[in-house]
């Protein structure tokens, strides 16, 4: 049911297109059928004019009956369904547009195995005695307890299934108010933040939402951003997570070009 909505609220322009001519098409059927029966003498003449008149009384029905359905729809349901809904489909990756790597020719040398070194045997004290029969004096040097350094994790620049964004795709031009969805959710999550590089920033990276989200996103919307008053040109726009300890996880970057021209 859902994808009927989903058909009804793309095409409703038409919808109402139609119905109109087609309700004008129908009363003009009505007022004629009415003149048959004002002006009818015989029986034939009678039921004729009634035929007409009941049915563009029955499509005068339909058709506003469609109408209203419609501006049901639009006004009543559509605030109710999901904005996953009106996502385009993920396009299907294409696995022929992937460059193969060239075939090794043959009779290419490999290079030469370079045998590994082995390192030294220690022989500690209690394991063995010198061959000149004397004891070897066991020294025992202490070391200190060191703290175990906590390991900052190595933030990955690239997109992956737990950091991305999936529109606008990576390429896409855009204009105006855009909106960004995504996944961000990774380890130890703290928040994320949406940023742009272009022609308006000078080369530095802005904040496109103005603050940090903390709020975990899984194939959801991220956030939107009204760039009408923006240069137009090439833009990175980049997601970055940071965990709950204020380290960078990574980040996901993509590009889109702005076109804010006027048509």
């Amino acid at each position: 049911m859902e994808q009927i909505y989903v058909f009804i609220i793309h095409n409703d322009v038409w919808i109402y297109i139609l119905c109109a001519f087609g309700l004008l098409w129908y009363l003009n059927e009505l007022f004629r059928a009415q003149r048959v029966l004002s002006r009818a003498v015989f029986g034939l003449e009678k039921e004729t004019g009634a035929r007409l008149r009941n049915n563009a009384l029955i499509f005068i029905v339909v058709l506003g009956s469609i109408i209203g359905f419609v501006y049901y729809v639009n006004y009543s349901v559509l605030p109710t369904l999901p904005e996953s809904l009106f996502k385009p489909p993920t396009p299907t990756p294409d696995i022929f547009a992937t460059p193969l790597s060239s075939p090794t020719p043959l009779n290419t040398p490999l290079p030469p195995t370079i045998p590994p070194q082995l390192a030294p045997t220690v022989t500690l004290a209690g394991q063995g005695i010198p061959e000149d029969g004397t004891e070897g004096d066991a020294v025992e040097t202490a070391v200190p307890d060191t703290p175990t350094p906590m390991v900052t994790p190595t933030p990955f620049v690239a997109c992956r299934l737990d950091l991305n964004i999936s529109e606008p795709l990576d390429g896409s031009a855009v204009s105006g108010a855009i909106s960004f969805f995504g996944t961000a959710n990774t380890d130890n999550f703290g928040y994320y933040r949406l940023e742009a590089n272009g022609p308006q920033t000078n080369g530095q990276w802005s904040s496109l939402l103005g603050r940090n989200i903390d709020k975990q996103v899984i194939d959801s919307f991220l956030g939107n951003v009204d760039l009408s008053d923006w240069a137009s040109g090439p833009y990175l726009v980049r997601l970055t997570a940071v965990d709950s300890d204020g380290n960078e996880t990574g980040a996901c970057v993509i590009q889109v070009t702005l076109d804010n021209r006027s048509p």
